[in-house]
């Protein structure tokens, strides 16, 4: 019964030989979580405060909790805990700026590289037939990231990978080494 009732809650799996990395639904204490994250991000905002900074200087808005797979000078990688599709991976610029057309050339070829580093990596690891890349920096006051969004054999094509209902990403040590590791190679 725990098998099925958790199986039941799984919204995908994906695998490459014995790697899994997969989600489920939010429970209700991580719905609040989620929630109480969103509402931090507001209040910041709404008194001029950058959350990407913020969390630079406290880690309390975007734990690391092991999801940092690649870290330099200039950006910080990791995998969203609360992720819309399976492998979902936010670049954040460590640099404040509010978006894209702030941004440095120097730094947009730099966050290529290391994107099309990860997307292999995705392609390789997780099986993504495709990934999405997006920048959605808005609001009264933001910090630059990227967004990855991986589209796994079977998922819907498009615009559809982006307005999926948050899950919650499960049993993700394996794979945040194994990225490093590859990263290490490919960067």
């Amino acid at each position: 019964r725990n098998i099925l009732s958790f199986l039941s809650n799984v919204i995908s799996i994906s695998y490459k030989g014995e790697i899994y990395l997969y989600i489920k639904a939010l429970s209700e204490n991580e719905k609040m979580e989620l929630k109480e994250r969103s509402k931090k991000i507001k209040d910041l905002q709404d008194k001029g405060i950058c959350f990407g900074c913020y969390n630079f200087e406290t880690g309390d808005i975007f734990p690391g909790e092991g999801l940092i797979i690649y870290e330099d000078d200039k950006v910080r990688c990791q995998f969203e805990k609360f992720p819309r599709a399976t492998g979902q991976t936010t670049i954040v610029a460590k640099e404040h700026y509010e978006d894209i057309s702030e941004m440095p050339l120097e730094l947009g070829t730099h966050i290529l590289k290391i994107s099309n580093a990860i997307i292999k990596l995705h392609k390789e690891i997780i099986g993504a037939e495709k990934v999405y890349m997006c920048t959605l920096c808005d609001g009264k006051r933001n910090h630059l990231h990227f967004s990855l969004f991986p589209r796994l054999k079977g998922e819907s094509i498009c615009f559809k990978n982006f307005v999926k209902e948050d899950c919650i990403l499960m049993d993700y040590s394996e794979e945040v080494e194994l990225y490093k590791k590859r990263m290490k190679e490919l960067v």
